[in-house]
Parts: C-alpha cells; structure tokens; sequence
C-alpha cells in the first residue's frame, strides 16, 4: 500500500478557481460508476495467455498496474480539469486506487471507475475524455475493443467534448455496466452544463448508451433519488418493475453455456446521504488556522502508508483530517483499513479508504479467487442552513461474513452487519433526515446440472444469498429516533434496489 500527496492548490485565486468560495456549498453528489469487464480477471487472463509461464509466476501484486489502474495519473487530472476538480492525494493498493478530490473521490479498479464529485463540478463534461483514457488502457487486453475509434482531425483534447455522435456512440459501446445517481440538488440553480436539469443529465448519457434507463426513485415533492442505469447490448435494456415487498433471497442467472458454470459478479453498495445534521456534530468539521489538531495526528496514521518519494511529508489538511477521523473511529470501521483524509478550512472534510481483501490478488492463470479490495468513502459539509454529509462502501457486513471469534476490543467496536454500520454512521453523524440505497447484484450461479455445483461455487452463492439477505434487512429497517417517510424497492435486471428514507422525530 503506497500513499502520494499533491502540493496543495498554489494560490488563493487557484483555489477559488476549483472550489466553491462563495454562497452555500452543494453537497449531494453526482455518482458515476463505468464497468468495463465483468472483473480483473478478464484482464489479467488475456494478458497473460501467450505467455502461460509468466502467469504461473505472477501472483500477489499483478493487479497494480493492470488495465485502468496502469493509466498515469496526469491523464486522469487531465480528465479532471474538464470536471473541474483537482487531486488531493492518492492511496494505493494492488486491486485500487483511491483517489481523493478537492470535490469529492475517484476509486479506479482494473475493469471498472467509480467518480464522485460534489459541488458545481460538471462531471459528464468529462465523460468523453474518461472513456478514451479507457479504451486506450483496456484496448490491449479485450478482443471486442479493437475497432479503431473515428475522431475528427480538428479535435482537442483540452476540449470538454467533441459533440462528434459516432465517437459517443463507439465509446459508450465500451461499456458493460454503467450507473449514474444523485439526490435531489439543494441548489440546482448554481449547477452548471448538463446539471442544471436532469432530463438534460439523462440526453447527455443517452448520447453514450442506447439502452439506458431513467428512473426517479422517492417523493417529486420531498427528499428523491435519481439514478440512470444502461447494460451492454447483449443485456438488453435495464428496465425494472417495481416491488413492494423485500426482493427474494435467491435468483439464478439464465442463458449459460450448457456444462460450464459462469462466475457470477458479486456487487453492492450502500450509500447513506443525510442532511441537516446536528449543530455539535457541524462544529468537529470546522477547523480554525491554528487548530492545535492539525499537529494532533501522527503522519504515519495516513494509514501506516509508505509515502511515495514524490512527497516526504503531508500537509497540514492532510495531518488534521487523518486526526479527526481517528477521533471519529472511522480508521477501525473495518478490518485492515487504510484511510486517506483530508479537513478544508474554514469547514468540510473528506476520508476514503481502502479496506483490503485477505482472499485478494490471489491470481493465476485461471483467473481471481476471491472478492477485490473494497472501498469506503465519506463527505461533509457542514454549512448551517445546507449541511450533508454523505457515507458509501461496497463492503457491507452480513451476520455469515463476520462469524468467528474476534480478537481484540477494537474489532468488538465494529459493525458487525448491515443494521450496526448504518447505526453507527448515523450516531457519528447525526443527521434530522437521510436517505438510504442497497444496490444488490442478484447473480448468482448457474447449475452445471441439478446438485452438480462445486464446493467454491456453493460457497459463493451463499456469500451471494447473504448479500441479497440485507435487501430484506434494509426492507424491514428501523432506526430508534426516527420514522421511515418512504420505502420503495426495484428488481432490475442484474440487480436489486432498495431505498428507504427517515427523519428524525422531534420531542
């Protein structure tokens, strides 16, 4: 695991230039997730079957430089400067990097890119430039993305967009799975090119995707969530009915090739967005010129990360905010947790981290054991009047995963499923209304023939069957404090979706 740090933004004015200096700060973020291979193991078994020597010699640490994750970082925070967002810093590990933003993160996989940025960033304005930057890193590894992209000669890749349909197009077939979402802005007026409108946002995707899919999930007049989906062609469209009971615990993936067993993707997400928080947890957020807690974390706490020879020390911002979030217990949220944070003056504050899979980077020439290293992310503002903090991980606890005994005081101290981490992170919060969503991947796999099934494939489709379980846990969820507003669930094609929100009960 390795740590870099950038030199902080050079000059009041730059600063300005990339962050919101005046008027209420937007908090809810957009949220773009692209999927390029179903896992890096696609990758990693092209570019390795010529040479099948060669991957019985590559094990521990082969992901670090596959696929998206070879891409140099200056041509991601080119891409960034169209969306208007600068890198903090960066920690690593063999299976992701997570970046940290001056709005928000970036988590960059080999098969797949998570970006989420906040304020008036324009994120889709990047969007062209992301998948280029991803064609040429994935291009070599995958047979289907060898046809030569067309680009007109007058093209400049300082501009946002060529607006060029044939390039959207042939780029966005690139794609397997991508998800756009946000919560309803606080202030869509201050947006800026395609997000002043959502319908705007969804023609701005839909020239990428020709079989995506919009959906409004809450109150139009209260608290709502938007969420754009699109598959890849031989998927079909994304549509979805909708449910209003707890989706089943067990769904089978159909159309496998007769007497092989596909791996199924295990995916989820749990994000929590909550505003209106509470004033004493607003005040740990601000952060004075000479807060004596800035010189209150040990720099080693950047996660007993080795710093990369680009930088030698970390920067006040840096320093105060892996103490704050030391102070908040999120450096022991999961096991073998490595945090990266940041605290903003005069307010605001920012964490990712990459929470490491012991099973990962387990590779050989028959591709990945294991699930990947998973990541958690979490965002604050805490201006009166407008305050929101967000929380988002795809590692989500079941009671099955974390059975055995467990070591130490501080691993008693840890969520121990779905209910105990979304209790914990409203206790750290506070919030007086949120609302919350489970993605679900509901693949699991398919049956050689009746009872055929090997012992790896039975164990999977039990973790599957276990993740699937907190849908209903979300489903049936109440928090002590607070009365449920809305409950809404979807069953999707390759997923399930589920969307509950609360307030807080007043007196």
């Amino acid at each position: 695991m390795t740590a870099t740090t950038s030199s902080q933004l050079k000059s009041t004015k730059e600063q300005e230039d990339w962050m919101e200096a005046q008027g209420p700060f937007e908090g809810p973020e957009k949220l773009l997730e692209l999927w390029f291979a179903e896992g890096p193991e696609e990758l990693f078994c092209t570019s390795t079957s010529s040479h099948p020597a060669k991957a019985q010699t590559q094990g521990q640490g082969q992901l670090r430089r596959l696929g998206l994750k070879g891409v140099p970082r200056e041509q991601w925070e080119e891409m960034l400067d169209i969306v208007k967002c600068k890198v903090l810093s960066v920690i690593e590990s063999d299976e992701v990097d997570a970046y940290l933003l001056s709005e928000s993160s970036m988590f960059v996989f080999p098969h797949k890119l998570i970006l989420k940025t906040c304020g008036t960033t324009t994120l889709l304005l990047g969007l062209e430039r992301l998948l280029e930057i991803a064609f040429s890193a994935l291009s070599p590894l995958l047979p289907h993305l060898t046809t030569k992209l067309p680009r007109p000669k007058s093209a400049s890749r300082s501009e946002e967009s060529t607006g060029d349909p044939s390039l959207q197009r042939a780029l966005g077939s690139l794609v397997s799975r991508c998800f756009y979402s946000r919560k309803s802005f606080m202030f869509p007026e201050r947006q800026k090119g395609p997000h002043r409108d959502w319908m705007t946002e969804v023609a701005t995707l839909d020239a990428f995707f020709t079989n995506g899919s919009a959906y409004t999930v809450g109150k139009m007049n209260g608290d709502h969530w938007l969420l754009y989906m699109a598959a890849d062609q031989a998927q079909g469209e994304a549509g979805a009915r909708l449910r209003l009971r707890p989706p089943p615990p067990v769904a089978l993936t159909q159309g496998m090739q007769q007497g092989h067993a596909k791996q199924a993707v295990q995916d989820q997400t749990l994000e929590i967005l909550m505003t209106s928080l509470s004033p004493a947890s607003c005040a740990r957020y601000y952060f004075a010129d000479d807060s004596s807690a800035a010189s209150g974390g040990d720099a080693a706490d950047v996660a007993g990360l080795e710093t990369s020879t680009q930088t030698t020390t970390t920067s006040k911002g840096q320093r105060l905010g892996v103490a704050l979030a030391s102070q908040l217990g999120l450096t022991n949220l999961f096991a073998e947790t490595h945090v990266d944070a940041f605290a903003f003056e005069p307010c605001g504050f920012s964490a990712n981290a990459v929470v490491l899979n012991p099973n990962s980077s387990n590779i050989s020439g028959n591709g990945a054991e294991g699930r990947m290293d998973g990541y958690w992310t979490i965002h604050i503002t805490p201006e009166e009047g407008s305050s929101y903090a967000s929380f988002e991980t795809n590692v989500v606890p079941t009671t099955s995963s974390t059975s055995g005994a467990l070591t130490n005081a501080a691993a008693d101290e840890r969520p121990q499923d779905l209910t105990s981490l979304i209790n914990h992170v409203i206790s750290t919060f506070e919030p007086g209304k949120m609302s919350i969503t489970l993605f679900v991947s509901n693949e699991m796999h398919a049956e050689r023939e009746v009872g055929e099934a090997d012992a790896e494939e039975r164990t999977a489709d039990a973790a599957a069957a276990a993740w699937q379980g907190n849908s209903s846990v979300l489903h049936k969820l109440q928090i002590k404090g607070y009365q449920r507003t809305d409950r809404i669930a979807y069953e999707f094609e390759r997923y399930d979706l589920v969307f509950v929100s609360f307030e807080k009960v007043v007196g």
